[in-house]
């Protein structure tokens, strides 16, 4: 029988996935839960050694002549750091050992409670990491808890092979209860190195969704590997401005998923498998259509030469540690494949319909400006209103796009737009809310700058992101920060920029074109809106847009069963 204890579940379970049957176990208390799920379980073998100095050499013997990694478990309290002699010695050594410390919970660290010592200060020379488990008291907790396990047993075979601590915090393993006859089903994750031996079998068949994140200017090998191994299989790439990815299977169709149901994201357009290259795509319609519990069978492979363990949709089984093009070259094979699954996508994006009247908001902007902006210019998008609005509307392929998307946080913005822009002579354009200018408004001031600069203020008064739909409780004062009674016309004037601006739609045309052709002085263009426009321009577009979501479907059933079967289909649901 195992313990009811979900950490200590998943723990046993993914050491076994993982092929760790070798245990070094010292007695106490608190590692009772661990210890029980594992000495009657007749997939491992252990050993006792109570001493847990002794413990740590004799687990390093058992390395040495089996060549295999190796686990401990310790108890609570003196006993993690009665580990550090050896887990030095096995640190300088490179034996891949997994420490297994039981401490109790985190509320009682530091609180004068019995045995509960902060035990995850670790010298830097006696593990390569540490990993220190949630309490599992939910779904969140446990999808945490499964990410990290997985990634400490990876890491102590990654690269140099080494020693990791896993930290496992118990309630109280006095009152924890022994009845579950089973382990769960844990998802296993799995690191490929170019060296390991991988291949198609998995793909062959499925539908495959690349989504392209973050990324400078592909090269022509980087293009030319993408496009090899899409033509060979029945994929295509889910991008946004953000990618900088033109191929002949790129569907940028950030407005059609944030307009489909995630029942109609299941049923006709979810994938298979998911392959992720690049950094954050800034995209929260796709995370939530590809994170959402209601869905588990399909797969997340990530490709990034760092190999970490990024599971951002709680759905990572494979990550390969290579560049994209190299696992990309590797998979294309030649085979002719059918692409219903990118020709699905392209009809549901095509589908997709913005009125030609929207209120005088950034939409409207993005709108009227998207197909003006000059070939070969750069576009810097701030967070994250500008970035998910100008990501509704096609850009030239020769145009380069970026965002402060990382660590996705308001400051920097216009910096970043700066330093890019005294690093060419194209055309600059950014395109940036009040409150993120004034954030950054420093920066103006550079003296490195040059004529090349288009700064596009959207001026609405606070952040009309928080007042949008999806923030009806919002108020103004603190939380939008509306009434800081600002423009930028003064401090763009003293830093010697021309300024413009706009309070509708007449006064934006007429200044439209003097602020994207070229000129002898670089331009901030303000345009005032309101947080009410905002979002009557966003809804305008959903509603328009979830309609022609719905013709596409009803099209996509009607071309299954025809026209009698709809007929059909109608007098059952409404009772005739």
């Amino acid at each position: 029988m195992y313990t009811t204890s979900k950490s200590v579940q998943i723990i046993v379970s993914l050491l076994k996935q993982h092929g760790i049957n070798q245990v070094v176990i010292s007695p106490g208390g608190t590692n009772v839960p661990i210890v029980q799920g594992i000495q009657d379980d007749p997939f491992f073998t252990c050993y006792s050694v109570v001493d847990e100095r002794s413990a740590m050499y004799f687990a390093i013997g058992l390395y040495f002549e089996t060549g295999k990694p190796v686990a401990t478990s310790c108890t609570s309290a003196q006993a993690t750091r009665n580990y550090l002699p050896g887990l030095t010695e096995a640190f300088y050594k490179h034996v891949p050992i997994l420490a297994i410390t039981a401490s109790k919970h985190p509320k009682y660290w530091g609180q004068e409670y019995m045995q509960a010592p902060v035990q995850t200060s670790l010298s830097v020379d006696s593990v390569k990491q540490t990993f220190s488990l949630p309490y599992v008291d939910s779904k969140i907790d446990e999808l945490h808890c499964v990410r990290m396990v997985n990634e400490a047993i990876l890491e102590i075979t990654h690269r140099v092979p080494g020693p990791v601590q896993l930290n496992v915090p118990i309630l109280d393993s006095v009152i924890e209860v022994f009845d579950v006859p089973e382990l769960p089903s844990v998802r296993s994750i799995k690191r490929y190195m170019v060296w390991d031996e991988w291949n198609d079998a998995d793909l062959t068949g499925k539908k495959i969704m690349i989504v392209a994140g973050e990324h400078r200017p592909y090269s022509d090998n980087q293009i030319a590997a993408i496009d090899g191994f899409v033509e060979s299989y029945n994929t295509f790439v889910y991008v946004n401005h953000l990618s900088n990815y033109h191929g002949k299977y790129a569907v940028s169709a950030n407005l059609a998923m944030s307009c489909l149901s995630q029942n109609d994201f299941e049923k006709s357009y979810k994938p298979d498998i998911l392959i992720t290259i690049g950094g954050q795509i800034g995209d929260y319609y796709i995370f939530g259509k590809l994170q959402s519990g209601n869905h588990t069978d399909f797969e997340h492979w990530r490709v990034a030469e760092d190999g970490n363990i990024v599971d951002t949709y709680d759905k990572l089984t494979k990550v390969f540690e290579c560049p994209f093009e190299l696992f990309f070259t590797r998979l294309t094979g030649n085979r002719q494949v059918e692409h219903a699954y990118y020709e699905s996508w392209e009809k549901l994006q095509g589908s997709m319909a913005i009125p030609e009247e929207l209120p005088f908001s950034n939409p409207y902007l993005a709108q009227q400006l998207h197909a003006s902006i000059p070939k070969n210019s750069c576009l810097n998008l701030a967070i994250k209103n500008s970035l998910r609005t100008w990501c509704y509307f096609p850009l030239d392929s020769s145009i380069i796009c970026n965002s402060n998307v990382a660590a996705f946080g308001i400051d920097g913005c216009m910096s970043v737009f700066l330093g890019q822009s005294v690093a060419t002579d194209k055309l600059c354009f950014l395109v940036i809310g009040d409150l993120a200018f004034f954030y950054d408004m420093n920066s103006l001031g550079i003296r490195h700058r040059k004529k090349n600069i288009r700064i596009l203020v959207v001026n609405n008064d606070g952040g009309a992101e928080f007042k949008l739909n999806s923030h009806p409780y919002v108020a103004d004062t603190f939380i939008a920060a509306a009434g800081h009674n600002g423009t930028v016309k003064g401090w763009a004037e003293s830093t010697g920029f021309k300024y413009i601006s706009a309070v509708n739609k007449e006064e934006f045309l007429q200044h439209k074109g003097e602020f994207v052709f070229e000129s002898e002085q670089s331009i901030v263009f303000e345009v005032f809106t309101t947080p009410e426009s905002e979002a009557a321009a966003l809804k305008t577009i959903h509603e328009k847009s979830s309609r022609s979501i719905k013709d596409v479907l009803k099209n996509k059933v009607r071309s299954v069963i025809g026209d009698e079967g709809v007929k059909v289909l109608k007098d059952i649901f409404l009772g005739k």
